[in-house]
């Protein structure tokens, strides 16, 4: 089974919505769905995630408009829904943990999808 397909992953162009992503949570597709602009999702998927996964640098992610918070490692992604609630207290757990590199390919599929 794809990655995509274990995800749920759904990629829509919704009249009034434009496109948009969805997964089998929330917060995963609200952190995606906010990278809404082609050069934002290549920036989190260049700047970020193969950075990460080629050892470049420890540490990607960062916050969304929408005050969504996402901490890319080399072996795990995990999306906060709250930036603010992250701030107050860093080790309170994520909403959503996948491994980035299930991460990568979503994030590959939305570039793609925002492309066409």
């Amino acid at each position: 089974m794809s990655i995509l397909n274990n995800y749920k992953v759904q990629l829509t162009n919704r009249p009034g919505f434009n496109k948009q992503i969805f997964t089998i949570n929330t917060w995963l597709s609200a952190y995606i769905n906010d990278h809404y602009y082609l050069e934002e999702a290549e920036r989190l998927l260049n700047g970020n995630i193969n950075k990460v996964l080629s050892d470049k640098i420890v540490k990607g992610g960062g916050q969304t408009q929408s005050l969504y918070f996402a901490e890319i490692y080399k072996n795990e992604t995990k999306i906060y829904k709250d930036l603010e609630a992250w701030e107050l207290n860093n080790n309170i757990q994520p909403d959503f943990v996948l491994p980035t590199a299930d991460f990568k390919i979503i994030v590959e599929a939305w570039r793609d999808f925002l492309k066409n």
